[in-house]
């Protein structure tokens, strides 16, 4: 699975450049959340089946096909997540993060059915090769062929028939020995098969654990810098309100200082006419 677009959404490289886009790749998450949440519903029915009568490699092969698909529609839907990143609104910031949360939860759906598909195969697996060994002890005990060939050929020897009686159980064992053989080996490509199906799990399993992870990270590193912005917005607005005090106080002095100005120059200007009408008095 590749993660291309975790890297290139580090990079603020997005397709969505406006809301009507945004809304248009949500819409699309929503759809696919919901047809995630079906599919893994249906993949429980079928799981609830194995072991039962309606047991059968039909079953397991549709659902084998639901999984895969799912799987990738998992793939699609993060992706497009990806692409709803760099949105800048607050709204859209919420929107997203509530798309991401509901994403998560159908993952975990998704991871609980494949880890118990997982179990119950794995049980089969070793059911199967438990039964498997005990038959081949109980049909093929040590020396029983020689012994009962020796028998059949000591019996027969002293009949008129035996030659022809000899050639029948002969020919009758071989029979038996190659169904034997076919079916040994219709049950090892079963075998093969239930544990190329757990080897698939389990890569699904950490394959999708990697998305959730990054996911996480992914929604942190956002609101982080979200968080950041608002207070920078919130220090910048107090450092504003500071500004705007100051030079309110600023204006007051300023307007203190022209009044005393302005009383000094009258008193300066009273004395110098009092001076005036002195001298002139005085001639």
């Amino acid at each position: 699975m590749s993660y291309a677009s975790f890297d290139n959404n580090a990079t603020g490289n997005s397709n969505i450049t406006n809301e009507a886009d945004f809304q248009k790749t949500a819409q699309i998450v929503v759809a696919s959340i919901q047809k995630i949440l079906q599919n893994v519903s249906s993949m429980q029915r079928m799981v609830n089946q194995f072991g039962t009568a309606q047991d059968s490699p039909e079953l397991k092969q549709q659902l084998h096909q639901i999984r895969s698909y799912t799987q990738q529609l998992i793939n699609d839907t993060t992706n497009q997540l990806n692409d709803l990143v760099n949105c800048k609104e607050r709204h859209l910031k919420i929107q997203r993060d509530r798309l991401v949360d509901e994403f998560s939860t159908a993952l975990n759906a998704f991871q609980a059915v494949q880890r118990k598909t997982v179990d119950l195969e794995k049980n089969a697996v070793r059911q199967a090769r438990q039964a498997s060994g005990a038959a081949m002890a109980i049909n093929k005990p040590p020396g029983s062929h020689h012994s009962s060939m020796g028998s059949n050929y000591n019996n027969t020897s002293n009949s008129g028939g035996g030659s022809s009686m000899f050639e029948d159980n002969f020919i009758t064992g071989s029979r038996g020995q190659t169904q034997e053989q076919m079916q040994e080996e219709i049950d090892l490509q079963a075998l093969e098969d239930q544990e190329r199906t757990i080897r698939e799990l389990e890569e699904n399993i950490v394959s999708v654990n990697e998305i959730y992870k990054k996911l996480g990270a992914l929604v942190y590193e956002q609101s982080h810098q979200v968080d950041s912005i608002e207070a920078s917005v919130e220090q910048t607005s107090v450092f504003v309100s500071e500004g705007v005090q100051q030079l309110k106080q600023a204006s007051h002095y300023q307007n203190k200082a022209r009044k005393k100005k302005l009383i000094l120059a009258l008193i300066a200007a009273a004395i110098l006419a009092f001076i005036i009408l002195i001298i002139v008095l005085k001639h």
